[in-house]
């Protein structure tokens, strides 16, 4: 069950749900629409990618900041984005991320990896990492501060026992760059 407009605002108000900075105008029925930030990590070609090399995950990779003026992704090009907001949600809820219609109609897929864990952002609030992807055959513009992806939220059975920013092995505690790991 996806909580209402009216549960994320009381989410929102009692601080078990924050978005910062926070646009009213964002809120929908169950969602919030998210906007794009102007950092992106681009990926080059090369050789081979090992997977079980931590060395070769960033080799071939480059951040890149538009300072506010658009990103010309490429068709069949793959970069990483972040969200303007920064979030944090309590451990009584997961939040789900799901790419827009409207930016998915021009073939620009936002996989955003999905989920965001219970408990995220409670040490300390981080961006959300995008997965972009052109499917158009032609070049497209992306605009910072355009609303890219949407987040919903779910009430857990019980609040979990550990959050993610409490676990030892959680990579990306208030990250605030694209990272591969």
């Amino acid at each position: 069950m996806f909580l209402s407009d009216n549960d994320m605002k009381k989410a929102m108000d009692s601080g078990e749900i924050k978005i910062d900075p926070f646009i009213p105008e964002a809120i929908g029925p169950c969602s919030i629409d998210l906007r794009l930030d102007s950092v992106f990590r681009v990926y080059d070609p090369g050789p081979p990618v090992d997977l079980r090399n931590e060395k070769d995950l960033t080799r071939g990779t480059r951040l890149v900041d538009t300072e506010g003026d658009p990103f010309l992704i490429l068709p069949g090009q793959f970069i990483l984005g972040q969200t303007i907001e920064k979030i944090s949600v309590a451990p009584s809820y997961a939040g789900l991320l799901e790419g827009k219609s409207s930016v998915a109609r021009l073939g620009i897929i936002v996989h955003s990896a999905g989920l965001v864990n219970p408990g995220t952002g409670m040490k300390k609030p981080g961006k959300l990492t995008l997965e972009i992807y052109c499917m158009n055959l032609s070049p497209v513009y992306l605009y910072p501060e355009m609303q890219i992806v949407q987040i919903m939220f779910v009430p857990l059975s019980s609040p979990s026992g550990m959050g993610y920013d409490e676990r030892e092995s959680s990579l990306y505690v208030g990250q605030e760059r694209p990272e591969v790991r």
